[in-house]
C-alpha cells in the first residue's frame, strides 16, 4: 500500500521529477502554455501534470498535483477582473468559502486521486498496458470536468452546471484536440520514461546521489542562491508593478484601489510563473552537474566490481582525511584485505570464476560498509575501505567477523573462502599513504597468524595481539 501512495523517498529522480511537475503545473497555469486558444479551438494544458503525476508516479503524487491545480486557479479567481461565472471558485468573492474552497481544490483533489488509480489499474493489465494508458489519457479532460461540474452542481446549483455537462463538449473540436493533444503527451513521455536510455540514466542518477562525495557537500551554497534567486525575482516583480503605475500616472490615468490590487494579483502570478521558469531550469542544470559527475566517477570505478579504482579511491580518501569528520582524534579506521590463496583459486578454477568472486567479495563490502565507508579495489584481489563515521572498536570487530562469515559463504565449488584484513586506527595522521602502509602491515600479520582473521592496530602503535576470528 506503502508504492501504491508514496513516492520512494531515497529516490534521486522521481522526486525531482514530482518537484518539476509542480513548477511545470505553476507555470501553465499562469502564462499562455496552458491555454491555447485559436478560433474555433480553445485547448487546456494545464491539467496534463495531473495526468503525468499519476501516470508516472503514482495516486498519491497525481493528488498533490491536483492540490497545485486547484490553489492556482483558486488564486486566479480571486482577482477582482474575472468573469461572474468564475468567482464561485474563490473563498474571498463567492460569499461561500468553505464551498469555494472544495470546489477549487477538493474536486482537482478528487480528480487527481481518481486519475493516479485509473493509471495504477491501467499500468497493471496483463494486455494492451499502452491502449489504457492511452484511454485514461483521452478521457482526463472529460474525468477532470466531471468532477468540477459535479461539485459545482451541489455546492453552487444557481450556476445550472451538474455532473453531465461534463460530456457536452466531448465531441466539439476543443475536446477532441484537447483529449488527443493530452493523450500523446503522456504515451510519449510515458514510453521515455521506461526506455532503457532513461533506465540508464535513472540509475547513472542515483548512483551519483548514493556517491559519499557529494553526500558531504554543504547545503549553503544552493540555499544562498535559493535565496538570491528569491529576492531578485520579487524585486523584478515589483520594479515592473512600480513603473507600469508610473507610466500611468505620467500618461494621465488615475488608477483606483480596485485597479492597483488587479497589478499586484497579476505581479503575483507573474512572479510565480518566473520562479517556476527558474526553478526548471536550475533542475535541468543539476541534472547536468549529476550527470558530469557519475561520469566523472565511472572513469574511476572498478568495471568488474563497480567500487571505486586506485586512481578513484586514494584522492577521496585524502579529501574525506581533511574533512570534519576526521577532525577528531580515534574516529574511523583504514582497513586493507585480500583474498587468502586467491591465485590457486583462479589456476584451479578459472579467471571467470575468480573474477565471479572478486564481484562477491566487493558485494558483501558494499552491504556491510557503503553506509558508512568508501571502498576501493586496489588491484587483483586487494581491496580498501576508509571508515569515516566514528566507530567503537567492538562495533567494528562485530562488522568485520560478519564480513568474514559472508566471504566464507561464497560459493567456491568445494573450496574454503577467506579473507584476510589489517585495520588501522585512523588517529592524528592524516597522511593515506602512511595509513596504508600501517593497515598493509596488519594485514600481513593477521596472514601470519594463520589467515581468515583481521588484525586491528593504531597508527604509529608498536603491534600487539591481533583478535583471531577462526
Amino acid at each position: 500500500m506503502k508504492s501504491f501512495f508514496d513516492l520512494q523517498k531515497n529516490s534521486a529522480v522521481q522526486w525531482p521529477l514530482f518537484l518539476i511537475l509542480i513548477a511545470i503545473e505553476l507555470l501553465m497555469s499562469f502564462s499562455f502554455l496552458g491555454y491555447f486558444h485559436v478560433e474555433p479551438i480553445s485547448i487546456t494544458f494545464a491539467y496534463i501534470p495531473v495526468l503525468l503525476a499519476g501516470c508516472l508516479l503514482g495516486p498519491g503524487a497525481s493528488a498533490a498535483l491536483g492540490c497545485v491545480f486547484g490553489l492556482a486557479s483558486m488564486w486566479k479567481a480571486s482577482a477582482p477582473y474575472v468573469a461572474a461565472g468564475d468567482r464561485i471558485f474563490s473563498p474571498i468573492l463567492s460569499g461561500e468559502p468553505i464551498s469555494s474552497l472544495l470546489l477549487s481544490v477538493g474536486s482537482r483533489l478528487l480528480f487527481g486521486l481518481v486519475i493516479g488509480i485509473l493509471y495504477f489499474l491501467a499500468k497493471r493489465a496483463k494486455r494492451g498496458t499502452l491502449f489504457w494508458i492511452g484511454a485514461v489519457s483521452f478521457f482526463g479532460r472529460t474525468i477532470h470536468a466531471f468532477f468540477v461540474y459535479g461539485i459545482m452542481g451541489l455546492l453552487f446549483p444557481q450556476m445550472g452546471f451538474h455532473a453531465f455537462s461534463a460530456f457536452s463538449d466531448i465531441l466539439s473540436p476543443s475536446g477532441l484536440a484537447t483529449s488527443f493533444a493530452a493523450m500523446l503527451i503522456v504515451l510519449v513521455i510515458y514510453k521515455l520514461w521506461n526506455s532503457a536510455f532513461f533506465l540508464r540514466f535513472q540509475k547513472r542518477m542515483q548512483a551519483v546521489q548514493n556517491l559519499h562525495l557529494t553526500a558531504h557537500r554543504s547545503f549553503l551554497p544552493g540555499f544562498i542562491i535559493a535565496i538570491l534567486t528569491l529576492s531578485c525575482s520579487c524585486a523584478i516583480a515589483l520594479y515592473f508593478l512600480q513603473r507600469m503605475v508610473y507610466v500611468l500616472k505620467v500618461d494621465g490615468y488615475s488608477l483606483s484601489q480596485t485597479a492597483n490590487y488587479n497589478l499586484f494579483h497579476l505581479q503575483i502570478q507573474f512572479l510565480l510563473g518566473i520562479l517556476s521558469l527558474v526553478f526548471l531550469v536550475s533542475l535541468f542544470l543539476l541534472f547536468v552537474q549529476r550527470y558530469t559527475s557519475y561520469m566523472r566517477h565511472e572513469a574511476k570505478s572498478d568495471a568488474l566490481t563497480d567500487v571505486l579504482n586506485r586512481h578513484g579511491f586514494f584522492p577521496l580518501c585524502e579529501h574525506m582525511l581533511k574533512t570534519s569528520a576526521f577532525q577528531r582524534e580515534g574516529s574511523g579506521y583504514f582497513l586493507i584485505l585480500d583474498i587468502d590463496y586467491f591465485k590457486q583459486v583462479n589456476d584451479s578454477l578459472g579467471h571467470p570464476k575468480g573474477d565471479e568472486i572478486l564481484y562477491k567479495v566487493a558485494q558483501g563490502l558494499r552491504n556491510i560498509f557503503s553506509d558508512s565507508g568508501i571502498i576501493g579495489r586496489l588491484g587483483g584481489d586487494e581491496f580498501a575501505v576508509l571508515l569515516y563515521p566514528p566507530v567503537s572498536r567492538e562495533r567494528l570487530e562485530e562488522k568485520l567477523s560478519q564480513f568474514l562469515e559472508t566471504v566464507r559463504q561464497i560459493p567456491c565449488d568445494g573450496q574454503n573462502l577467506s579473507c584476510s584484513i589489517g585495520a588501522v586506527q585512523v588517529g592524528t595522521i592524516r597522511d593515506i599513504d602512511e595509513l596504508y602502509r600501517t593497515a598493509d602491515h596488519y594485514l600481513y600479520l593477521a596472514k601470519n597468524r594463520g589467515r581468515d582473521q583481521f588484525f586491528i592496530g593504531e597508527a604509529g602503535a608498536v603491534p600487539a595481539e591481533g583478535i583471531a576470528c577462526l
